[in-house]
């Protein structure tokens, strides 16, 4: 393929629509992202093909000229219009439209920027010798494989060099590498927060034992009293672990309310969760308490080793 690259490069040409005034000149033409690509370019990439047809074998410099436009494109030109079979002009050449494909997030997993959102494919194989030549200086080769397999990149090289010796590949890359590359920034924004938050939780824990240890000792008569009518070690524990279960209730309560409206600031951060996901909301509810828990079983442990008499004598 030529032109864009999803996640890595851009490329976009100025076109307009069959049956409008011609444009005076380029500021009055439409733009769209434009990539050159082969029939297998769908199943590759496994991007949807939503309506009409794909480019096949028949689709070269011989035929008629023909192109695919995606979603966005369809929606943002046409309106309600049905695009099949219409045509657009691209550099003079009119070309009718043959199907839509699914919107491609071209710079990030996030979103697309506003002004770049069209998107047009037009066939590899209509393009004459003399675009090829001067048009590019190398083309994008896109390889499915199964999962698993770690020496495809030597194949495709083995394969390019049969056909040719002085082709060359350079950077190959995976898809999880490219996505990996374009969320880097994304990536250690959360790494850092990450690490603030696990120093926070450890802060609280010890927090909370030290509060709960600070409660035991004030308690030491009370429950010195309470072992010596006859109060069994699970009751003091129970006691000591039910105020301090109190506390962290109250305190994971407010918390939850609080991330409920601050994670929002959070949504270009996450892929494939949202700023108010349950799930993780639940989850980390339930860690927090039994970490809270944890840091109160100490005291819990110590309050029932009081010595009654010693207790006594305290007071």
């Amino acid at each position: 393929m030529v032109g864009a690259t999803p996640l890595q490069s851009e490329d976009d040409l100025l076109f307009w629509i069959e049956g409008e005034p011609k444009p005076a000149g380029g500021s009055d033409m439409h733009m769209a992202l434009y990539y050159v690509v082969e029939p297998g370019y769908l199943d590759a990439m496994s991007i949807p093909l939503k309506r009409g047809r794909f480019f096949n074998q028949q689709d070269d410099e011989r035929s008629a000229q023909v192109a695919v436009i995606d979603e966005a494109l369809a929606k943002k030109y046409f309106g309600d219009t049905d695009p099949i079979g219409k045509r657009i002009i691209v550099s003079d050449v009119p070309s009718q439209i043959i199907g839509i494909v699914g919107h491609v997030k071209q710079f990030g997993l996030v979103g697309d920027e506003e002004n770049l959102q069209a998107q047009l494919y037009l066939p590899f194989r209509a393009q004459t010798d003399a675009n090829l030549e001067g048009g590019i200086g190398g083309a994008g080769v896109i390889v499915r494989s199964q999962p698993g397999i770690s020496n495809v990149f030597n194949s495709v090289r083995e394969v390019i060099r049969q056909q040719n010796s002085q082709n060359v590949i350079s950077r190959p890359q995976t898809l999880d590498e490219v996505i990996a590359g374009s969320i880097s920034t994304q990536r250690f924004s959360m790494y850092l927060l990450g690490a603030f938050a696990a120093i926070a939780l450890l802060l609280a824990s010890l927090g909370i034992y030290g509060v709960i240890s600070y409660l035991v000792g004030q308690r030491t008569h009370e429950l010195g009293v309470r072992i010596a009518l006859g109060a069994q070690r699970a009751d003091i524990v129970r006691l000591v672990l039910g105020h301090g279960l109190r506390m962290a209730l109250a305190g994971v309560a407010i918390g939850l309310l609080a991330a409920f409206f601050l994670t929002r600031l959070m949504t270009k951060m996450l892929f494939g969760v949202s700023a108010t996901d349950p799930l993780t909301f639940a989850a980390i509810a339930l860690l927090l308490t039994c970490i809270a828990l944890f840091a109160c079983y100490i005291p819990a442990r110590r309050a029932t080793k009081v010595d009654p008499l010693d207790a006594l004598r305290t007071e």
